[in-house]
């Protein structure tokens, strides 16, 4: 029965590999040395490299509240800033910065005879495969390199990318609110003014200089006036209690008390009391023209008096009256208490209007007193406001200041510089490579040898494959 052709027995390796050793190495030799030639054929490069350093600066300081101008400590880690350091040096905007300073030809010239510069994208592209970034381990350094066949291009091209990454950091980082910031400080500080202004106008209109003591001093006068002004009440209900007293007995009481009665010729008296009174009207007559009141008055006694004289038996009495001292003592008493409630009443007039413009002045005062501590609570915060505006102005002009002067977080810890003498291509590594390469190659072309091949290297592969013993074996000698 005929076994597996491909089941090699380790005689049968070893006997193709002896049979066809010079083929297995000129294959391994031959790739080794292609590979190892290509890299002495390549043009060679120099590397530009540099370092720099970031440090812990203005730039990533942030603040909790914008209304103070405490800063607070970074609220990012050291490797996110050295992260986001490392995509601000490989973004596409500085690269192609660098690339128009220079010129995509002069970085990357033509080569032939009808050879042309690349356009900027594929000088882009090519930048980025020469450009390299990467951060140092457990520091805040990062390592940059760049490739290019000329060396003073490579640093040329480095130290450009240094410049235009101080110049994008700034950029970056850059808080142009100055002016913005200036503003609002000057229209803080104007109404800070115009506060100051109300408050002083407002103290001086209504003289609100020291309210407390203002309001402690007129509430002890409200007090002081309330008190006399209750006393003159007082006294002026007893003295008007007793004018009324007064005014009611005079009215029961005669002014006037019968003092005797005689008997009298009382027509006689009627009569010549007639005559002077009709020579009384005569002269009356001329000297007025008209219906006068004495001239009236005259006349109607001159009547009641021919009345009396033509009255039959008329009595003939004569009766005389004197004053009531009673009467007249109570008059005295009277006028005496009208002395005393008149200026009385006065003061309480007085005084009432002193309690009225006191009470006025009070409520004037507490009103004002709450406009001014609206006003002057409004005032802290204008105050408040314009410091810290002002604070944030200065400060955002200084950090302006020092980005138009790239003052910036990053130092240059190491200048873009490259060897005198070629950095690559490296020979070694296309050696291995070279190497590498020839075994896979020999492997391949032994791999061929035992699958594809059609003749018998041995005679256990004659015995294996045909399951007969081999009597003899003749060698084949060299033709």
């Amino acid at each position: 029965m005929a076994a597996n052709p491909y089941d090699l027995t380790t005689r049968e390796l070893l006997s193709i590999l002896f049979k066809e050793w010079r083929k297995l190495a000129g294959a391994f030799f031959g790739l080794a040395f292609l590979v190892t030639a290509a890299s002495y054929l390549l043009t060679p490069y120099y590397e530009a490299t540099g370092r720099i350093l970031v440090k812990t600066g203005r730039e990533f300081q942030v603040r909790s509240d914008p209304n103070q101008p405490v800063a607070s400590v970074p609220s990012v880690t050291k490797q996110e800033i050295v992260n986001s350091e490392i995509q601000i040096l490989t973004s596409r905007d500085l690269v192609a910065g660098v690339i128009n300073k220079i010129g995509a030809g002069r970085l990357y010239p033509a080569h032939g005879w009808f050879g042309s510069g690349p356009t900027v994208d594929a000088a882009v592209r090519r930048f980025y495969g020469d450009f390299k970034v990467a951060p140092v381990a457990d520091s805040d350094v990062i390592d940059i390199s760049y490739r290019n066949p000329d060396r003073d291009m490579a640093v040329r091209a480095l130290n450009l990318v240094v410049a235009l990454y101080e110049q994008k950091h700034a950029e970056m980082f850059s808080d142009p609110q100055y002016k913005f910031l200036q503003q609002q400080a000057k229209e803080y500080e104007a109404r800070l003014n115009t506060q100051v202004a109300e408050i002083a106008q407002l103290k001086s209109s209504q003289s609100l200089f020291d309210v407390e003591t203002q309001r402690a001093k007129l509430l002890d006068d409200r007090a002081s006036v309330g008190s006399i002004l209750e006393q003159l009440k007082s006294q002026s209900i007893d003295a008007h209690q007793r004018i009324d007293f007064l005014r009611n007995r005079l009215k029961s009481t005669p002014a006037l008390i019968p003092a005797g009665v005689t008997t009298s010729d009382m027509v006689e008296q009627a009569k010549d009391r007639l005559l002077d009174l009709q020579v009384k009207a005569q002269q009356l007559r001329q000297r007025y023209v008209g219906d006068v009141k004495p001239l009236r008055d005259a006349e109607q006694e001159m009547a009641r008096l021919k009345e009396f004289i033509a009255r039959p038996n008329p009595i003939k009495q004569k009766q005389w009256s004197q004053r009531n001292a009673a009467y007249d003592d109570m008059v005295v008493a009277l006028n005496r208490a009208l002395a005393d409630a008149a200026p009385l009443d006065q003061q309480i007039a007085l005084r009432t209007q002193q309690a009225k413009a006191i009470d006025a002045r009070l409520q004037t005062l507490v009103q004002g007193a709450r406009e001014l501590d609206d006003l002057d609570r409004e005032r802290r915060e204008l105050e408040e406001l314009a410091h810290t505006y002002r604070t944030r102005y200065e400060e955002a002009r200084m950090n302006e200041d020092l980005d138009r002067e790239k003052v910036v977080s990053v130092s240059v810890l190491q200048q873009p510089d490259a060897p005198l003498r070629p950095s690559g291509p490296k020979h070694l590594p296309f050696a291995f490579a070279g190497i590498l390469i020839g075994v896979v190659g020999a492997s391949g072309i032994l791999l061929y040898l035992l699958v594809f091949r059609e003749t018998l290297i041995t005679v256990e592969s004659v015995e294996r494959l045909l399951g007969l013993p081999v009597l003899a074996s003749v060698p084949s000698h060299p033709g």
